[in-house]
Parts: C-alpha cells; structure tokens; sequence
C-alpha cells in the first residue's frame, strides 16, 4: 500500500474513533436523532474529513440504513438499542465503523456482547491466505455461543478508494465458498447479532440513496437533483437531508422517486429484523498486514 494511501486510512480511522465516543455520548433518552446526526457529520467535517456515507441511525429492529430525515422529529427512548454506524474519508481512503448502545438499562446487553465478540474473533483470524468463509464460521460460531443468531444476509465488506463495496463480503455465517484475503486488503468486518429469525428485510422506505449513471430526466427538477448529487457526492452514499435545500420538499420526494427509478440513482431501503427483534451491531475497520491485520478504527 502506498504511503499516502496509508495515511489517509490512519486519519480517517482517528477521525472515526473520535467522533464514534463523542456521538454515543449524545445518544440519551430524549435526545433528537437529528440532532446527533447533524453534531455527527459536522465534527467528521471539522476535524478535515468527510462523511464516506450518511451516519447511519439504527435503532431496535432496524438492523441499517436508517438516517434521519431534515424533517425528522424523532428522539432516543429509555430502552432503545441504537446501532451507530459512521464512515470517514480521507481523500477517498474511508474507515467505517460500529458499535451499539443501550440507552438506561436493559436485558439486551448479551445482544451488544455477542457481536462485539464476534468481531473480536474475526480479527484474531483474518490475515493474508484465509478464506472469508472461514471468517464467517468464526462469527456465527460466536455469537451462537449466546444462543443468538447471525443475520444472515448481512455482511462485511472490502473497502476501495471511494468505494463502500468493493466486491468481496465477509459474510456472517458458514458458506460452501469464500474469497481468499490478500495483504494490504482493507475491510470492514461487522457481525449483527438478533434473538430474531436472523435475516433482514425490506421496508419501502428509503432516506439514502447513490448516484449510479446519468439518465434523460423531463423534470427540471430531477435534472438538477442528478447533477448535484454528481458532482458532490460521486460514487458514495448521501442523505435525502443533505439535499433538502435545493426545493421543496414534495418535489424533492417526487425527484428521488423518478431517479431512483430510471436507474439514475441506487436506493438503500431500510433493512429490519424479519420478526422484529432487536439487534445489535459491531465493526471495525482492517488493512491486512503481513502477520494478521492492524484495526484503524480500534
């Protein structure tokens, strides 16, 4: 890996930690999602990073993809299990990274603990020549020592420059077949860990989408939403909120619909527990080394 490269996923790591503590400080009974979205994504900003994707929000059996709306009222409540999820990037070198918390107390804590443990397990393993199968025995293992289950189809994933995805997966169960990691990879591994049936599914809702490909829009207001996404946002993940002054917000609506169904743009549907159960999340970011891997997010 080249030194700059090296660097920049060093910084952004450290950026990453920094703003992880302070935003789980923030989280609390009461407390606007919002609000700390918005502290979230500022401080990354403020410390000379950039949001690799919008913080990600996640509470009960919202497993992903929730992030809150410009208009969203909602708050933190007693008992609530939040999934905090952030990405940083450094001239496009991202780190990305998870934990959950327990707002107050709750009988769930074997949840969090089940999947920070089998995010610790997978980096005791992985390293140059290991399999990703073998990665993802190793955290189902885990977290079924808790007499919980994995969610199945969810999955690490390596990180390229500017890339969330850059396609191979760490998947969180046993499966027939896996890539081989190679040294100087870099992924991010996060086991989800539910009491639930142990996959996610689709809501119809979407809050953050990304831009794929130009297409002939007729509205005027598709037009700009799609140029503007483009030149700001590029190949990374962004916010309905981080759109939400260019017009109003119906026709906003009515925009990311009709982009979202041209192919213009692709939508992360928010993703729950099938049977509504809680779950938790934890994750790190690796650079594989020689020996094993460093976490940059740890």
């Amino acid at each position: 890996m080249e030194e700059k490269a090296y660097d920049s996923y060093i910084r952004a790591g450290e950026i990453a930690k920094q703003v992880m503590q302070e935003g789980l400080e923030k989280i609390r009974d009461g407390e606007e999602l919002l609000n700390v979205a918005d502290y979230i994504e500022n401080k990354i900003n403020e410390l000379g990073g950039k949001p690799a994707f919008p913080v990600n929000i996640s509470i009960n059996d919202i497993a992903a993809h929730y992030s809150p709306t410009a208009w969203d009222e909602s708050v933190f409540s007693e008992g609530d299990m939040v999934k905090l999820d952030i990405g940083v990037q450094i001239n496009g070198y991202i780190a990305d990274m998870a934990k959950t918390k327990v707002i107050g107390s709750s009988d769930d804590n074997e949840l969090m603990m089940a999947a920070e443990e089998a995010l610790k397990c997978a980096i005791d393993i992985i390293k140059p020549g290991v399999k990703t199968n073998e990665i993802g025995e190793v955290v189902e293992t885990a977290i079924k020592e808790f007499n919980l289950k994995p969610i199945e189809n969810l999955t690490g994933h390596k990180l390229d420059r500017f890339s969330l995805h850059g396609g191979i997966t760490i998947p969180n169960i046993r499966t027939r077949h896996g890539d081989t990691i190679y040294e100087g990879d870099v992924f991010a591994i996060e086991p989800f860990s539910t009491s639930g049936f142990g996959k996610v599914v689709e809501k119809q809702e979407a809050i953050i989408f990304k831009y794929m490909k130009d297409r002939p829009m007729r509205t005027r207001e598709a037009r700009i939403l799609l140029n503007y996404v483009k030149k700001n946002f590029s190949s990374l993940p962004f916010a309905e909120r981080w759109v939400a002054k260019l017009m109003p917000r119906h026709r906003l609506y009515i925009a990311l619909r009709q982009l979202s169904y041209a192919g213009a743009l692709y939508t992360y549907r928010i993703l729950r527990e099938k049977e509504r159960a809680k779950v938790a999340q934890a994750e790190h970011t690796v650079i594989i080394t020689g020996e094993g891997c460093e976490v940059i997010t740890g």
